[in-house]
């Protein structure tokens, strides 16, 4: 896992810059996505969100009046998620090496289950199952394949080539690993993004 933590510290490190750029195309939709998923938040105003970013949704999250906390591998993308989100705790690092000691009520872990093998995923699902209160709700995206596969991967949306670590899922193998987590399915949609990405969107509780 060390090299595939590196490998996809350094991509996105290098591609900070213009995820931020790519904040206006996406603001609309992600509130959107926000929108729908705090419907079925019941417990409180606590949000993570694994895997930040530049901070457009937390952002979203404290528009809307919740108290999200992040998390980012890398350094370049939580720089800018600090000067989107003034006052916002972000912590820097890897997730699975992280001890918050704190429960939340909602997990954000948008496009964030494809960066790990998948021997890998019920440990990330444990770990997220704790960090939830009682009742608490993740919502979990990644885009949907007809074939499962993983490797090392071009992000060719991206400018430079830069390569990251990605499974394919297909939509039978993450509802198998989300209940075998023991999460209860408690919505499913498949959204297209702006770019035309069909995502499988899983809201679950724990």
């Amino acid at each position: 896992m060390k090299s595939i933590i590196d490998q996809n510290k350094s991509t996105y490190n290098a591609l900070a810059n213009e995820y931020d750029m790519k904040v206006s195309v996406r603001k609309s939709y992600n509130s959107g996505l926000v929108d729908r998923f705090i419907e079925f938040i019941t417990t409180g105003k606590e949000v993570l969100d694994i895997g930040c970013a530049v901070g457009l949704d937390l952002e979203n999250f404290r528009e809307k009046g919740f108290l999200p906390t992040g998390i980012e591998l890398s350094e370049e993308m939580a720089k800018l998620a600090r000067l989107r989100n003034p006052g916002t705790n972000i912590i820097e690092g890897n997730f699975m090496e992280l001890d918050i000691n704190k429960k939340f009520d909602a997990v954000w872990a948008l496009s964030f289950i494809h960066l790990f093998p998948e021997k890998e995923v019920p440990l990330v699902l444990e770990k997220i199952k704790d960090y939830l209160k009682p009742g608490g709700v993740m919502y979990i995206t990644t885009t949907k394949s007809q074939e499962s596969k993983e490797g090392w991967v071009e992000k060719t949306d991206y400018q430079g080539g830069y390569k990251r670590f990605r499974k394919d899922w297909t939509y039978p193998e993450i509802v198998k690993s989300l209940e075998k987590a023991k999460f209860s399915i408690v919505d499913y949609r498949d959204i297209e993004d702006p770019y035309h990405k069909l995502h499988m969107v899983f809201i679950v509780r724990k």
